[in-house]
């Protein structure tokens, strides 16, 4: 059985994998499967944007659906009109920059959410946030994307493939996103000095586990990486995405999520 592996991470290509539907386990392990996933919602945001705070209610709303991911990507550019975005980070702003270039948007702008990396939509405009849902739905099924999310213990293992992927384009990428269910962060207020503010579904981290062709990949990784102790609740959320021959992020083929 051919393999590769990722040292950082455990990563191993195996040949022939199969993704069955999650089966009854035992207490301990969850599964989750991207066949229960209709849509990835990825919102730029910051906290020194005006229009923000309605934009994160409403993706709130939406995400509150079990078959939709929300993600808030809290960008940097904004920091200079107020105090640092505590939540804010120069990756994400470095992927809201690719999504521009890759849909031909011209300048960045907030409150902007790009639906299962085909379309972006005003993040303020729940109604067609909900439409792009119905308009733009996971892209590329002719690749047959699929991705798995299992715990067992402390262990998680994430397993995705594409097997109808064409190996003369970039192989599609399986990308683990880490996000907060919501946080409450102190920013100086206009008249009290100081005020309490919730974000919902802000991202902690991302990154590129790895390139998934027509073998299937499995990554293994202890859940100590990807959570935090501060009381919040965390989410893992995997997207298999394709990307163009610039490497940009394009459709999201597949996504699996959990919670903990």
């Amino acid at each position: 059985m051919a393999s590769r592996r990722l040292p950082a991470l455990g990563v191993a290509c195996l040949a022939t994998l199969g993704l069955p539907a999650a089966s009854p386990a035992a207490a301990q392990e969850r599964s989750v499967s991207s066949r229960d996933v209709r849509g990835v919602l990825e919102l730029f945001t910051s906290q020194n944007c005006g229009d923000c705070p309605p934009a994160g209610a409403a993706a709130a709303r939406l995400g509150a659906a079990p078959d939709v991911v929300v993600l808030a990507y809290h960008v940097d550019y904004w920091d200079y009109a107020g105090p640092k975005d505590q939540l804010a980070d120069r990756r994400n702003t470095d992927r809201q920059k690719s999504y521009a270039k890759r849909l031909k948007l011209g300048a960045l702008v907030t409150p902007q959410v790009v639906v299962n990396g085909q379309k972006a939509v005003d993040g303020g405009d729940e109604a067609a946030l909900a439409e792009a849902l119905k308009e733009a739905p996971f892209g590329c099924a002719t690749l047959g994307g699929e991705v798995v999310m299992r715990t067992r213990g402390d262990t998680l293992r994430i397993e995705a493939r594409a097997p109808g992927a064409d190996p003369a384009q970039p192989a599609p990428i399986l990308v683990l996103v880490t996000y907060a269910e919501r946080v409450e962060t102190t920013v100086p207020g206009e008249a009290a000095g100081e005020a309490r503010r919730v974000d919902h579904y802000p991202v902690r981290d991302w990154r590129v586990l790895g390139s998934v062709d027509r073998d299937a990949i499995e990554v293994e990784m202890p859940l100590g990486m990807l959570t935090e102790n501060d009381g919040e609740r965390t989410g893992l959320a995997a997207l298999l995405q394709a990307v163009g021959p610039d490497n940009k992020p394009g459709p999201i083929i597949a996504a699996a999520a959990l919670e903990f």
